[in-house]
């Protein structure tokens, strides 16, 4: 198969998979109050579908996904992806500090299922948003424009998020143009997986979230 071919594969499953996820939101805002819990599950129940498709019908290259890696290059990604982790604890130190959080710091995080199981949903969602997604992107437009690809992988993991309301999507798309700046420099995912479990969780844990 022709990377032509299976750019316009890609694409073509990426806008089914936005307008099906698109489409289902709306639907089931109309007929049920579900949780958000229950929509970032949906997400990543689409993502893993679109993975399974682009198995069966491109050649994916997991080399060139950033999912098998050798020992050098995981290690530089997982340096990267602890140097952003570094800043994020500091900055929400920070932030909780001047509001006035009480206390500081705690791992006894309230909310739903999805603050226990957030140590594996982030690398789940780095592996769809990069090994995926920006994956897909560079088949569609071609690893000669980076920072076009980048920006839509933020775009469009921005638009999953939209029933989050609208900053969270603004910030869901500023972890993505962080952690696709990563991938751009090492192409690993697991470095932007440590980032994005950091940048998700520690809010919470500082009493911002």
């Amino acid at each position: 198969m022709s990377d032509k071919t299976a750019a316009v594969k890609t694409l073509s499953f990426l806008v089914v998979t936005i307008g099906l996820y698109l489409l289902l939101w709306q639907t089931i805002l109309t007929r049920a109050d579900f949780p958000v819990y229950y929509y970032a599950r949906l997400i990543e129940l689409l993502g893993i579908g679109l993975f399974i498709a682009l198995a069966l019908s491109t050649p994916m290259r997991f080399e060139e996904m950033g999912i098998v890696t050798d020992k050098v290059t995981l290690f530089r990604s997982l340096a990267l992806g602890g140097c952003a982790a570094l800043f994020a604890c500091c900055f929400f130190a920070a932030l909780g500090a001047f509001s006035g959080s009480s206390p500081l710091f705690s791992l006894h995080v309230g909310g739903d299922i999805s603050r226990v199981t957030y140590i594996l949903v982030a690398p789940l969602q780095e592996v769809l948003a990069k090994s995926v997604m920006y994956y897909s992107f560079e088949l569609c437009f071609g690893r000669e424009h980076p920072f076009l690809i980048v920006l839509m992988s933020a775009i469009v993991f921005g638009i999953f998020h939209v029933v989050y309301g609208i900053r969270m999507m603004l910030l869901a798309m500023a972890l993505t143009l962080l952690t696709g700046w990563m991938f751009r420099r090492v192409r690993c995912v697991w470095g932007c997986a440590l980032a994005h479990f950091a940048f998700g969780f520690l809010p919470a844990c500082f009493g911002l979230a």
